[in-house]
């Protein structure tokens, strides 16, 4: 454990002392492109190489990156292609801290478990992809740590619940800050339970004896601190599901802003915890320590003792562009859209035309239509802000021009290697919690695996830990199965 820590302690060290000169450029927003000249931020060598690239080698840099240790373009300079190189160094596979699922099956001596059925009602072909991994990852871990109970924070619908329920027989309590109707969620259930039945008969898996094909889901609404205690919960479960629990796993998929953060807290806080298994997003939405905008009760970074010891901090607009998908922008090979040029554009008139505004009263928000041209989008703008503005077709012409040209290919350029950096900034979040789970006492064994396709599900990660577990603890585990059976009967 003391030599895994160490490995953890010295990645984290390299990731951060790396990052931190990056993080001017990370803050930046697009929207202030032009206004606050961001171009200047990049040293000169690096504008001028990034130049004298074509639109198309602009386009295929995410897709050079991931693929710069097999294959180094002719097309990229020297120091960008260093760039590239030192970036691809400290990423979580180079630091040697990500792990894949079968080496935590081998490690922990782990029988991996098959669902009955995966099918996709209900459900979009991202979340089919999310559910059906972590179903049966889940439930090989709670067959593992004998876990009949899973807790599962932030549950939203509860797919992840009623898949759990329904293949591997798992009792399953969600946990939810935003409230639900309980006549549409028992509704949804019953539709979900018959489907899933359907199937179960197609497939001809009931013929020799009948399966309980009952969900076992139970929500909640409430709001989750790092020191709530579990018990009552576990306690309340025992009575509703008429079966006797003594311990949990924690789950979460796709747990938002402080909320992951939270759950590992409570994971080592908790004593009922035997497993944690979660996927963390939204990384705009978390409280940091050490940033002075922060206003949160709970900040949820950093966790470790390393980075607070620095008095590490990101910053909003690095975790917002964290959240960028760079192996779907290199797949697709993503053009950004014109919408980004017209905003950083639209800034410069709003500023140019209301001095005695703050620009962050300029808030447009998403266009949720495409537009044409950028005077059909600056009419849905000026609108959405209320602003009596009238430019004549002369004076949009003259703004085109003046940042028309080299000035438009700046932006996209600079977008597409800040879309490089910024994974590392959803890395050092992740490796921080790694990191403080391999300083407790109480855990056993933690772990980072890519658990989906970063393409369907860019928020790939999930972070993986289990509990040290006394003989007392297994003694009660062994007989509160044997009154299960008992019950069962």
């Amino acid at each position: 454990m003391e030599t895994r820590h160490a490995t953890i302690r010295s990645a984290l060290e390299k990731l951060s002392s790396f990052l931190e000169s990056f993080l001017p450029i990370l803050n930046t927003h697009m929207v202030h492109f032009y206004t606050e000249e961001v171009w200047g931020k990049l040293k000169s060598e690096l504008q001028a190489e990034l130049m004298v690239m074509n639109d198309t080698e602009i386009t295929e840099l995410p897709n050079d990156y991931l693929n710069i240790s097999v294959s180094k373009p002719s097309h990229i300079s020297p120091s960008l292609l260093q760039l590239m190189e030192d970036i691809n160094k400290h990423n979580l596979e180079s630091l040697n801290v990500l792990d894949d699922l079968p080496s935590v099956w081998k490690s922990m001596d782990i029988k991996p478990l098959s669902s009955q059925i995966h099918f996709d009602k209900f459900m979009t072909v991202k979340k089919c992809h999310e559910v059906g991994a972590l179903c049966d990852t889940v439930a090989s871990f709670a067959n593992f740590t004998a876990s009949k109970l899973i807790v599962d924070l932030g549950c939203g619908k509860g797919a992840l619940a009623s898949m759990l329920s329904l293949n591997h027989g798992l009792y399953v309590s969600g946990i939810d800050a935003a409230g639900f109707n309980a006549h549409v969620e028992a509704g949804r259930q019953s539709m979900l339970q018959k489907t899933f039945k359907s199937h179960v008969k197609k497939a001809r898996l009931t013929d020799e004896e009948e399966i309980d094909l009952s969900v076992r889901f139970r929500r909640s609404t409430l709001y989750l601190s790092n020191n709530f205690d579990i018990r009552p919960l576990i306690e309340e479960c025992s009575q509703h599901f008429q079966q006797s629990f003594s311990h949990v796993g924690l789950i979460g998929l796709h747990t938002c802003g402080n909320l992951a953060s939270t759950s590992v807290q409570l994971f080592v806080n908790s004593p009922e915890s035997r497993f944690l298994c979660n996927v963390g997003c939204c990384y705009h939405l978390l409280d940091e320590i050490f940033d002075k905008s922060n206003n949160g009760q709970e900040p949820g970074f950093p966790l470790s003792s390393y980075l607070k010891s620095k008095s590490f901090a990101l910053g909003r607009n690095a975790r917002m562009v964290s959240s960028q998908p760079l192996e779907r922008y290199a797949t697709n090979k993503q053009v950004q859209s014109e919408v980004l040029f017209y905003r950083s554009l639209l800034q410069v008139i709003l500023e140019e035309k209301f001095p005695s505004t703050p620009p962050i009263e300029f808030q447009v928000g998403r266009l949720r239509k495409p537009v044409g041209s950028f005077r059909e989008y600056l009419r849905w703008a000026t609108t959405k802000l209320k602003l009596n503005l009238e430019l004549t077709d002369d004076e949009i012409e003259t703004y085109l021009t003046r940042y028309g040209g080299d000035k438009r290919r700046n932006l996209y350029a600079f977008f597409q290697l800040r879309l490089l950096l910024a994974s590392l900034v959803e890395h050092i979040i992740l490796l921080d919690r790694l990191a403080y789970l391999t300083e407790q006492e109480v855990v056993s064994h933690s772990f980072l695996v890519r658990i989906f396709s970063p393409v369907t599900s860019p928020r790939c990660y999930a972070l993986i830990a289990f509990k040290h577990v006394s003989e007392n603890a297994l003694k009660l585990c062994n007989e509160t199965a044997i009154e299960e059976i008992k019950l069962l009967g």
